[in-house]
Parts: C-alpha cells; structure tokens; sequence
C-alpha cells in the first residue's frame, strides 16, 4: 500500500513538473522549500557538461542550496544534448537560448522573489552569459567549479567580463579547470562585486583525498556545508535580506571582497571589512569591488621562494670525497690508478697498478 502510494506521489509530482514548464522543461525536476517569505531567493541550477539534473552531486547540491539560501524553489533541468542521444556537450553559446528561455519561465512564476541564477561546470559559464542578456534581471550568478581553463589550455573569461550582476566563486583549490591564480588575475578585472570561496585540497567536483580530510580533521560533508553557508552569505548580502539558515558564528559582509594570505581550511576568501562597509552603509555611498591587495601578493611571493628553497635543501647532491680534495691530489690520484706504458711500447713499468683508497 504504501508503495503504490509512494508511486503516485512521484507520477503527481512528475505531472506537474511537465504542467508548469511544457514543452521547454519536459525532464526538469524541482527541490523546493515553500514558504511565506517574499524575500526568498528562487534559484535557477544547471548542470554541467558531463552529468545530468539527476545525477547525485547535483541532487545533493539542489537540496543543499534550497535549505541554506530559504529558496521558495531550486529549478533543476536538463540541456537537450542529455537526452538527444549526444555523448559531448554542444558549445556554450549554442545552449544559451534554451537556457534563458528557462530561466524568463521562473522569473515569471517569482516575479517578487530574487533571482539567482547557478551552475555547475559548464552550467555555471552558460549561467553568466545568461545573466548578461538585457531581458534577464537576474540578482547574482553562483558559479560551482567554473570551469575556467579549456581542455586545449585557452582562458574561457569572456563570460566573466561581460558580467554585469555579483558573482560568487566556489572553487577546489587543487581544480585543474580553474587555477586560483588565473582566477584571481582575472577577479581583478571584474567591475562587478565579487567574491571567492576555496575548499582546500578539492578537485573540479569538491573530491578530497582521505588523506587530506584525516589530516585536516575535516569531512567532506562538512567541507561542502561551509561551502553553502558562505553562498548563503554573500546572497543575503547581495539582497540586503536576512538569510535564515545563515551560520550563528557569521559575521556581517560587506559586498567587497577582499582576499588575504594564506586562510585556515576551508575558508571563505571573502574577508569582512566590517568597518569599512558599515560605513559605508551609514553614508549612503555604493561599495566598490576592491582588487586583490598588495599584502596577498607579498605573502604569494614569499612562500614560493620558501618552497624553492626549501626543494633546493631536500634535493641537493652531498659532494663526494673527489670533488672535496685539492685539485692536485685528484689529479695524482688518476694518474696513479692508470698502467703507465713507454713510448717505444715495451710494456708497464710497474707490475701493478696503484691505488689509493677513496
């Protein structure tokens, strides 16, 4: 009984789902947190360019993301090369309408609520050329593991400098798709308010390494959850609302990020500058993204030649007893190891050759 009933629980739900998006979100599936609040964010999530909307990570990244942002609903669809039979994704341009005609449906469903739209991979890249389009207003782009860098090395950032919405970074900090360093020459460029959260030793999908969670005495659940309260944070900012789920040891952030040294695992780098955009505030002025400051450079420069001389000591070659002595004694030493011959060809002049020990 109860799982006949749990069937047409999930064939209802399915039906509406087609009902509310026909023809354009036939295999979308929704995660939603209802509730009475008009401030609540609605969030539109696209996947990347090697899983679909069902796949685990992003079902458990729409759950994470409705109950942390309050979201009156976390929208879900598949791109049509998922199910058209197709084993590599299109380019992005090419997934650019289908996306946008998504996200003018939900905005159309929420018109009082915050639109934010997300992405994983490539879905987060298609996510800001959607937000750059005239016709969508759109309050912030979440980009999930951006994937910066082509398979053939090429820098993808025009997405990023057309931006003209706030945009939020998690990102691995071992992700071969996004150097961190690429990522912050171009945060810099940005004219848009921005901000950037690291999970340490993550790969392009937040993978740690056992070895690096026993280390850190970190789990990857944990790791993933500091991850969304920080989303959470820079929304709620971003929307001048209250997020309720926010972290109770979470300090006020003023839009401007400003990253620092090295930050204890699994950090947010957006830094509070409190005082300064409490100020701000008060006066009325707009705050400014700040680029990258100098003490983050200095402090980059100076644990590199660390590293390198700390390999130097590690891997430097001992000299040899050879190369210690005087040159006159190792130039004795080889000629006494050698037969010595005369010229007319009689033979050795000593019986045996003589050696001197090392």
């Amino acid at each position: 009984m109860t799982s006949n009933c749990s069937r047409m629980a999930e064939s209802d739900r399915e039906q509406v789902v087609v009902q509310q998006y026909d023809p354009i979100l036939e295999s979308a599936e929704t995660s939603s947190v209802k509730c009475s609040n008009s401030n609540s964010p609605v969030v539109v999530f696209a996947h990347g360019s090697g899983a679909s909307s069902t796949s685990e990570w992003m079902i458990r990244w729409r759950n994470l993301l409705a109950n942390a942002l309050n979201a009156v609903e976390v929208v879900t669809f598949d791109y049509p090369y998922i199910n058209g039979g197709r084993k590599a994704a299109p380019k992005a341009k090419e997934l650019v309408g289908f996306h946008s005609d998504v996200v003018r449906k939900v905005a159309a469903k929420y018109p009082e609520h915050p639109l934010i739209l997300a992405g994983k991979s490539m879905g987060s890249r298609i996510s800001c050329l959607v937000a750059a389009e005239n016709d969508i207003e759109a309050s912030a782009v979440v980009c999930l593991g951006y994937s910066l860098r082509a398979t053939n090395g090429v820098i993808l950032d025009g997405p990023l400098l057309q931006l003209t919405v706030p945009i939020m970074f998690v990102q691995g900090g071992n992700d071969r798709f996004c150097p961190l360093k690429s990522l912050e020459a171009i945060r810099i460029k940005l004219k848009v308010v921005n901000a950037l959260h690291v999970i340490e030793h993550g790969d392009h999908s937040f993978q740690i390494s056992k070895k690096k969670l026993q280390l850190a005495g970190m789990t990857h659940r944990k790791a993933e959850e500091f991850a969304v309260k920080a989303v959470a944070v820079f929304v709620s900012q971003i929307t001048n609302k209250e997020v309720i789920n926010t972290p109770k040891n979470t300090t006020s952030l003023p839009l401007r990020a400003c990253p620092k040294g090295a930050l204890p695992q699994h950090v947010s780098r957006m830094e509070a500058c409190v005082e300064d955009g409490a100020a701000a505030e008060q006066n009325g002025q707009p705050i400014e993204p700040q680029p990258m400051i100098e003490e983050f450079r200095i402090t980059k420069q100076k644990q590199s030649r660390l590293k390198i001389k700390k390999f130097q000591r590690e891997k430097q070659i001992q000299p040899t007893w050879n190369t210690r002595k005087r040159k006159s004694e190792r130039i004795l030493k080889n000629k006494l190891k050698k037969r010595v011959y005369d010229k007319d060809g009689r033979g050795s002049t000593v019986d045996k050759p003589l050696y001197i020990d090392d």
